[in-house]
């Protein structure tokens, strides 16, 4: 008999913060796919289509408050119980803390000391293979491009120089799409189109929400 992950979340455990436009529903998907997929690996996050309308500047910065400290460095492409490393930052003394999340006052880490931490942050938190086989993430598609970062996410979210990069190539491409919708006279009609599709989401979102309860 297979099972299925679970995670039944006390917030009196795990008091991590909403970032704005963030249903606790949608944190506990986000939560899910950064265990299936690992820290880090946003695009294959948006592409599963779990999180349909979150941007990567938006996944970023919740998966900051999930992990309770700002800077991420130290768990890229880990696949790790996010509660656990909360709760491990959440015990630490003498920090400076910003919405729950440690906020990193030195220097930044050599390469070397980056990779002894990601090691080091892999036997401590790391999830078994088998149990990440068995994460289930709900798809909900919506035809949306807009994964880019926006200015304000860039300045708030702590991103490294090659992250902006890659975000300013899909604002870009972004913008030359809508361009060629805008000179096809195609723009208003997908416009609305996605923005049904988005009201459909929110409402199974709501609807789910309220089941829970």
């Amino acid at each position: 008999m297979s099972k299925q992950i679970v995670h039944h979340q006390s917030q009196s455990l795990w008091n991590y913060t909403l970032s704005p436009g963030w249903t606790m529903k949608e944190v506990e998907i986000l939560n899910l796919a950064l265990m299936k997929f690992g820290i880090g690996k946003w695009r294959k996050i948006i592409n599963s289509e779990c999180l349909p309308g979150k941007s990567i500047g938006q996944i970023y910065m919740q998966t900051q408050r999930l992990l309770g400290q700002q800077s991420l460095g130290e768990f890229m492409g880990l696949q790790v119980d996010l509660k656990k490393v909360y709760l491990h930052n959440m015990q630490k003394k003498n920090v400076f803390r910003k919405n729950n999340s440690i906020i990193n006052t030195g220097d930044n880490m050599t390469q070397e000391e980056r990779k002894k931490r990601i090691a080091e942050n892999k036997k401590n938190f790391g999830i078994s293979p088998t149990d990440i086989v068995l994460i289930k993430l709900p798809r909900y598609h919506v035809n949306s491009q807009t994964s880019f970062l926006s200015h304000d996410e860039i300045m708030e979210g702590n991103f490294t120089t090659v992250e902006k990069i890659n975000n300013l190539c899909a604002l870009k491409k972004d913008i030359l799409r809508k361009l060629s919708k805008i000179e096809n006279g195609e723009l208003e009609e997908a416009f609305d189109d996605e923005v049904e599709q988005k009201r459909r989401y929110k409402k199974v979102m709501t609807d789910s929400d309220s089941s829970s309860v």
